[in-house]
């Protein structure tokens, strides 16, 4: 017997006729797997650490990222019928001086225009435990400095190289690895890139670091082949450029207050945002977050996967639950098997970066294997079939 969940959300508008579409949102089916670690990996790091991103290209087969540093992607003709490719398309020199922003290195956003050149987002962390003398404890979350970083294909993703003048900096908080030793700081797991009034967009995630807030930051380009090029939301519009605190170096906090973004959809925004696309029908943006709430009325938080939405990517409605999921970092034995880095992907989306989805989509899940009660390396990528359905709500 399917569980079926419906999540509708209903935003206000500023119409006297009808407000925007509400969004149905209903899981309708089992989990179906993707890509399984035991059978399908190519290596000791082939395994989903990142949320599936696709790309349909010049030929009309599709590209499927959810990659560890050892970037390979899944192949095929259609999102639905794709296997493994060992070829690494693309790593991080693993270089021990975080100036250079290259270390280890995850695709995490793509955007074609034509199928042949695509234009990737890193996640990039400077991984300083690894590397002698950047890290006196040694341990990896105090000496984990993040930053965004860009990346090209000009063959239809099968090889990435760095794009742009290295480092290919896309977003970094205004202070070096150095000033943040003993948390881990910095821009964080970018969403898809959606387009939007003539430019692109995408969602980033940061911890409260110095001057920065904790939130999600909104990034606008209109030069997607250029990695300096991308601007942040400050509160009143995208006049955020981002610095290079080896090279722009600052004295004093007011300096830097220029350079970090101010966080969107502050309160409802709760968790890092996974995944950013648009639904077609209605344009409404949705945003997929995993994470648990408290709330008032219960005395435990819901973990789970919630979505929102929002019609012009500012204004955000508050988080609903889609389908109730535990987390890794909250998993005790017993539990079901945890779950991270969800995405919405649509096989049908005539988008080439798969940036909309109709009436129907995928959410996808790294699914965590726990032999023995303990989470390693062992894990899967699934996909759960959902229905979205748009209805007026009229006044």
């Amino acid at each position: 017997m399917l569980h079926l969940l419906t999540l509708v959300f209903a935003l206000a508008s500023t119409s006297a006729v009808a407000a925007p579409p509400a969004l149905e949102v209903t899981v309708e089916g089992r989990p179906i797997v993707v890509f399984e670690r035991r059978r399908d990996g190519c290596g000791r790091y082939d395994t989903p650490d990142a949320p599936a991103r696709a790309v349909r290209r010049a030929d009309g087969s599709v590209a499927l990222f959810a990659t560890h540093f050892d970037n390979r992607a899944l192949r095929g003709p259609a999102l639905h019928d794709v296997r493994p490719d060992c070829a690494i398309t693309f790593a991080g020199a693993e270089h021990p001086d975080p100036a250079r922003f290259s270390d280890r290195s995850w695709i995490v956003s793509l955007w074609t225009g034509d199928g042949r050149t695509v234009h990737a987002i890193v996640h990039n962390e400077h991984q300083g435990h690894r590397h002698d003398g950047q890290c006196p404890t040694r341990r990896y979350r105090d000496c984990w400095f993040n930053a965004l970083t860009a990346a090209v294909s000009t063959d239809g993703a099968r090889r990435f190289v760095p794009a742009g003048t290295p480092p290919s900096l896309v977003a970094a908080l205004p202070y070096t690895a150095a000033e943040l030793r003993g948390q881990h700081a910095g821009y964080f797991n970018p969403t898809g890139i959606v387009a939007h009034e003539n430019a692109l967009y995408m969602l980033a995630f940061t911890e409260a670091r110095g001057v920065q807030r904790r939130g999600n930051c909104l990034l606008r380009t209109t030069e997607i082949g250029d990695p300096s090029a991308w601007r942040a939301w400050n509160g009143a519009g995208f006049a955020v450029r981002f610095a290079n605190p080896y090279v722009q170096r600052f004295t004093d906090d007011a300096a830097r207050s220029a350079h970090v973004c101010a966080p969107v959809g502050v309160g409802r925004l709760q968790w890092p945002v996974t995944a950013l696309v648009r639904h077609a029908p209605s344009g409404l943006f949705l945003a997929v977050m995993q994470g648990a709430p408290h709330r008032p009325e219960a005395s435990e938080p819901r973990p789970g996967i919630y979505i929102a939405t929002s019609p012009d990517l500012l204004a955000w409605s508050e988080p609903a639950l889609v389908m109730p999921a535990i987390g890794h970092g909250r998993y005790t034995c017993g539990d079901p098997r945890p779950v991270a880095y969800p995405s919405l992907l649509d096989s049908a989306s005539e988008d080439r970066s798969f940036a909309t989805v109709g009436k129907a989509a995928d959410l996808f899940l790294t699914r965590f294997n726990v032999p023995a009660c303990r989470i390693d390396g062992d894990r899967d990528l699934v996909r759960i079939p959902l229905r979205i359905t748009a209805r007026m709500q009229v006044r």
